[in-house]
């Protein structure tokens, strides 16, 4: 059985728990709602563009980072809830040989 895909924000935390910053402490610095960061922490909020921005810029990655950490783990969820719907799908036929 397949790991289950890890959450953005638990990566978020775990950074945050390392340099002994707060959830409240970050949204502060980012200058966004304190309920952001925390929801994203908890795993029932995704990481937009607008954030992905302001964290690159906090920790000193790139937005695309934070963007990449999103799209793996939305890949994974979906493979996981359709994944075998979709492999039973056709696929566009091949050009015949000239």
């Amino acid at each position: 059985m397949p790991r289950p895909p890890i959450h953005p924000g638990e990566i978020l935390a775990d950074e945050l728990a390392e340099l002994a910053v707060t959830p409240t402490e970050l949204s502060r610095q980012l200058n966004v709602p304190p309920n952001r960061i925390s929801q994203i922490i908890n795993g029932k909020r995704s990481i937009t563009g607008d954030t992905a921005l302001r964290l690159g810029h906090w920790f000193g990655t790139s937005a695309q980072f934070w963007l990449n950490l999103q799209a793996a783990y939305d890949l994974r969820v979906a493979e996981a809830q359709v994944g075998n719907e979709i492999a039973r799908l056709p696929t566009r036929p091949t050009a015949p040989a000239a």
